[in-house]
């Protein structure tokens, strides 16, 4: 926000004689408004003392990183390695189970789950598109996970129930599927439903090569193929 103020002054100061700069951030849906005020002067002094030699580091591939919650918002945040670094550092504690642990090694712990968690599933959802795009993961394999099978036509199920005489909506909605089949048996459910269920591919999981599903073909080679 001191960058934006530091542009809305270099485009304003020379109509106004801007002396306090309140800079605000609305988020309706977490329903917060807050505000944060300072002097011209205080802008002035944290751009010169800590703004420019920061950037100069950084564009000289120097200086130190930092982890912290504003990683959800980094490019970097599923390949950086000092947030990898950070994370396995709970390594030392090699897993063991939990009452061999102190009290105070589990508050450390605690602490540091959220950003352990978000920081797994960065890495999980990185390595799954990677592999959606072409990559191959040594000892991994992309599979569909498992499908769900919906309704195409809930109106011509609805009918098609009622014609064999059954009531489809013994809830506020039609019943589900696996409820449907257990209403009518798997026979008549074939039978009076079959033409109006699909069975979509499920999504593609990124799992260990002795995961007894096949293998799904690379979706990059088969969009290109051609």
């Amino acid at each position: 926000m001191k960058l934006y103020a530091l542009g809305a002054l270099e485009i304003f100061d020379c109509l106004y004689n801007v002396e306090t700069i309140s800079m605000t951030i609305f988020q309706p849906r977490r329903n917060n408004i807050s505000t944060y005020t300072l002097s011209r002067t205080e802008l002035m002094d944290w751009a010169e003392k800590v703004l420019i030699p920061t950037a100069e580091l950084a564009y000289a591939g120097d200086g130190e990183y930092h982890c912290g919650e504003w990683c959800q918002f980094c490019k970097a945040k599923a390949d950086c390695r000092e947030r990898a670094r950070m994370n396995m550092a709970l390594a030392r504690y090699e897993f063991r189970q939990p009452p061999l642990l102190t009290d105070e090694e589990i508050e450390e712990i605690l602490d540091q789950l959220d950003n352990l968690t978000d920081w797994a599933n960065d890495i999980r959802t990185y390595a799954l598109q990677a592999a959606i795009n072409g990559k191959h993961w040594p000892g991994y394999k992309l599979v569909e996970s498992r499908a769900v099978r919906k309704y195409t036509d809930e109106n011509a199920v609805a009918a098609a129930v009622k014609n064999a005489g059954y009531d489809p909506y013994e809830e506020p909605k039609i019943l589900g599927v696996t409820a449907m089949t257990t209403l009518l048996g798997r026979k008549q459910f074939d039978d009076i439903l079959g033409s109006l269920v699909i069975k979509a591919p499920g999504k593609p999981t990124l799992v260990p090569e002795s995961d007894k599903r096949p293998e799904m073909k690379n979706s990059a080679e088969i969009d290109f193929k051609d």
